[in-house]
Formats: C-alpha cells, structure tokens, sequence
C-alpha cells in the first residue's frame, strides 16, 4: 500500500516536511519506481478524504492522471471536535462525490481510455466473500488481536490503552474469554440496526472500534460508515449494471456534475 493523502495540495497541506515545505514531490518518483518494479505484484495508492477534501473525487483523479490504476480513497473517522471530521452533514456532499466518480468510470471503461480500479467500487456479485465474512467482515477479538510491547492484548489495535478491553497479557498465559465471547456475538445478524440493512452481508458489519468510539458500544453502527458502505456498494452496482448494458445516461445528474466540475477545473 502507498499511502498518498490526494492531489498535490491536499497532500503538501496533511503531510508537510519538517521545515514546511511539501513532500508531493518526493514521495511520487518513488512510489512510480516501486510500482514498475513490482511488475505484476498486486499494489494499491491510498489516500484519504477529510472535511478539508470533501471534493475527493478530484483526489482520485489525480492519482489516476499519475499514473496509478489501483485506487482506494478511505474517509477519515475523527472525533466530531477535529476540524477535519466527516459529519452528518457532510453526507449529502460525499454522496455526490461517489455518483462523479462512478460515472466518470463508466465513461472510461466505454472509451477505453485511462481505466483504473477504485477499491470501494469492486465487487463480486457471483461467488462473493464466505459467509464468515458476510456476517462478520472483521475479525478483531476473535481471528484478529493486537500485542502491545508490554505483552498486553487487545482485540484491536484500534482499542490499545482501553483497558476495559484488555483481553490479557501473552506472558502471564492469560486470555479473558468473555470479552472473547463479546467480539463474536457482534454479527449482522445480532445487531439490530444491521439486521435490516440491505448491504450487511457486503459490509459485514463495519469496524467495532468506530463504534465503539462513537456509540460506547460495539453492538451500534456508526451512522456515518453505515451510509458511505451504501452509498458505494450502490455505485459498485451501477457499474455492474453498465458492464452488462445498462450505460448511465449522458443527461444523468451524476454525468452533468461530473462535465462541470470538469469545466471548472
């Protein structure tokens, strides 16, 4: 993974060296030189959007324009006092992003011309992940732990210094497994708000530790990850459905915002 925060102005701003000067420059030639030596080993470019990117399909795009053909832009999961949170109200602009960036792939993928994979975009309608990961798509506290230096264990390293999540210590020998026990409960199909979402068998639940972090309970989704789950898996279907002959119209909302966001730029 090559961890790039966007274009070159939201990446100089998030990632400055220490003198203050941009690391755009820098990081670039390197990560194209390990991606040609890679050959055909698998690689994706990761950025992240936050309130000060909100137009991250530009992000996206630009990484595409460098050259890069696997993408993942991921949202940043803050505290709602951070200037750079994703909040409720947010939602509406992130949407509209997802809608730009899945119809400026259709329109790729019809000319044949500069394609690339965005991560959040793919997905397997006819075999699918097991049914392990449909019910539960993570696996912390039960496939997954995290060891402090110290020997401390956690079902995360997301929960590493709650202490209340502290599952034991690898030199004392000891495991508690209730708390165990608690991970693996914590199933679409226990937790109420999943159970009647159309997407819980592709998110499988989303991260514990936002929930946590939001809700003081693993057991309740964060809204925000909830919509931004739904909102791309329903353009991962539009771009199935465009794969099987059903192209989006020129004349779409989606198609005009994209064709002006373009004329402003």
């Amino acid at each position: 993974m090559l961890s790039c925060d966007g274009r070159r102005e939201i990446h100089d701003f998030m990632r400055p060296a220490e003198d203050g000067s941009g690391t755009y420059d820098t990081i670039m030639p390197a990560f194209k030189k390990l991606v040609a030596e890679r050959g055909e080993k698998s690689y994706y470019i990761r950025g992240t959007y936050t309130r000060k990117n909100l137009d991250f399909s530009r992000d996206v795009l630009a990484m595409a324009a460098e050259g890069f053909d696997q993408i993942s832009v991921e949202p940043v999961v803050l505290s709602p006092e951070s200037p750079y949170s994703i909040r409720e109200e947010d939602l509406p602009r992130i949407r509209a992003e997802y809608d730009v960036l899945a119809a400026e792939l259709i329109r790729r993928k019809q000319k044949k011309e500069g394609m690339f994979n965005f991560f959040h975009f793919m997905v397997d309608l006819d075999e699918g992940p097991c049914i392990y990961k449909r019910i539960k798509g993570c696996g912390s506290g039960r496939e997954y732990i995290s060891v402090t230096p110290t020997g401390d264990i956690y079902p995360c390293h997301q929960f590493v210094g709650k202490t209340e999540f502290m599952m034991g210590n690898v030199f004392e020998g000891s495991i508690d497994q209730k708390i165990r026990k608690q991970f693996t409960r914590a199933a679409v199909l226990s937790i109420p708000k999943c159970r009647d979402c159309w997407a819980k068998f592709f998110c499988g639940g989303g991260c514990a530790a936002n929930n946590y972090s939001f809700n003081s309970d693993i057991n309740i989704p964060y809204s925000i990850g909830c919509e931004t789950e739904r909102k791309r898996l329903e353009c991962a279907l539009m771009l199935k459905a465009a794969e099987n002959g059903e192209p989006l119209e020129a004349e779409s909302p989606e198609a005009k915002s994209f064709e002006a966001k373009k004329a402003q730029h």
